[in-house]
């Protein structure tokens, strides 16, 4: 395929082609009821997408068709559709090899993991959940992916790299638990400890006692923090938007917008949250820098577009990952540190309810337990909230230690005690 974009790309129809490749190789095993249900799921997912830029105007045409033929009747068709569209007002050429220079490709260490180990980690979890009185559901998966970039101005560039994921709920008869572990290769994964923890919160999860909603001094699990955070961030950091006003963000530049302790950046190469150097639909290079830093927005994300317009290097639309500094605190010395209050292990169901002022709501799932003199005793009914972001980062009190987690995007997040978080009513849901 190489060969074939190379020589398609010698004689381009126009000064703006670029043609993208990825290649995702997805590996799964679905499970429920303590026992394999789905296996040797294997999605192959090769797309060639070609964008062809025309007198302003920008086509796109993608296949899954990775011949010759098919890959020069997409760059056809894109072209064709340049023509139809209306000039672009965010019209931006194809990087330069000025430009893709600038990327530093890190290479990801990960190795291949063998069925035998995949299904040694699911039998051994289905023993101790078995003896334990629990139920369970939920996937293992290991995606190794490709992303490649060409364009007419002479760039190619491409990165491997490898997402794992373990998701695990563990079921009582009117209670859950959910917990997750993500890794390039699971060289990481204690699965005693892991087994362990479900299984304690699992257990302690059952029998919900009612609780009437009111404002809590919370902990909030890293899924937690990240399900509102990356909520908040994808709807708020865009600068174009910021400086339209239309942005809660728009009406707070240079104000305090959370405690100093919370340090939210990006880092392309971080050790366990990185997927890539480079925004694999253009090659634009993903680089280092602070979000919000000593209690203010230090800097948003600026398109290529927007980053030229502005004289100031391009973010993306969307950052490399999103890290959260932690500390080396584990979770359950943040519980220790709470006389009277909750820990909520996730959210779901997000929605934006006010975005000038940054209020969100959702709800609490798989796993809310009631804190008392420093431990967890028990677990209670779930509840909706009405939370404003800028209130839970200026209301942060403690800090705990990082987790991998992906979502949204390749992230690092702590748990963090938040005072006064505003539940508003009970949920069965």
């Amino acid at each position: 395929m190489n060969s074939t974009i190379e020589k398609i790309l010698k004689k381009p129809v126009t000064d703006h082609v670029v043609i993208t490749c990825e290649k995702f190789e997805t590996h799964s095993i679905r499970f429920s009821n303590n026992s394999v249900n789905r296996e040797n799921l294997c999605k192959l997912a090769e797309e060639v997408r070609v964008e062809v830029g025309y007198d302003g105007r920008t086509g796109s045409f993608s296949t899954n068709d990775l011949s010759e033929d098919s890959i020069k009747h997409a760059v056809e068709k894109a072209y064709e559709a340049a023509k139809l569209l209306p000039k672009d007002s965010e019209y931006m050429p194809p990087v330069t090899e000025a430009e893709a220079a600038k990327i530093k490709n890190f290479k990801p260490a990960f190795g291949k993991m063998s069925e035998g180990r995949k299904y040694g980690i699911l039998r051994d979890a289905f023993r101790e959940l078995k003896k334990a009185g629990l139920n369970s559901a939920g996937s293992l998966s290991t995606t190794p992916l490709t992303f490649e970039v060409y364009n007419n101005n002479g760039v190619h560039i491409s990165h491997s790299n490898c997402v794992s994921s373990l998701t695990l709920t563990a079921m009582t008869e009117n209670s859950s638990f959910r917990e997750s572990h993500i890794s390039k290769d699971f060289a990481d994964y204690d699965g005693e400890v892991f087994i362990s923890n479900i299984i304690k919160h699992a257990q302690l999860s059952r029998n919900p006692a009612p609780l009437e909603p009111v404002k809590f001094t919370v902990v909030l699990g890293p899924s937690a923090v990240e399900e509102l955070l990356l909520m908040f961030l994808w709807y708020n950091m865009d600068a174009k938007a910021i400086d339209e006003g239309r942005s809660a963000f728009s009406k707070r530049a240079g104000k305090r917008i959370a405690t100093e302790a919370i340090h939210i950046y990006s880092k392309p190469d971080h050790a366990t949250a990185s997927l890539s150097p480079f925004c694999p639909n253009d090659g634009m290079p993903f680089i280092g820098f602070d979000m919000i830093k000593n209690g203010k927005l230090a800097r948003a994300w600026y398109s290529r577009f927007y980053a030229a317009k502005k004289g100031v290097p391009a973010t993306g639309r969307f950052p490399a990952n999103i890290i959260f500094k932690g500390t080396n605190k584990p979770v359950d010395k943040l519980i220790s540190n709470v006389g009277n209050g909750l820990y909520v292990n996730s959210f779901w169901y997000i929605r934006l309810v006010d975005l000038m002022d940054g209020i969100f709501t959702g709800m609490t799932r798989d796993g809310l337990f009631r804190i008392k003199d420093g431990k967890l005793t028990g677990s209670v009914n779930n509840f909706r909230f009405n939370q404003s972001v800028f209130d839970m980062l200026r209301d942060t009190t403690e800090i705990g230690k990082e987790k991998a987690l992906f979502s949204m995007a390749c992230a690092s997040i702590p748990p963090i005690t938040v005072k006064d978080f505003n539940f508003t009513s009970k949920t069965e849901f």
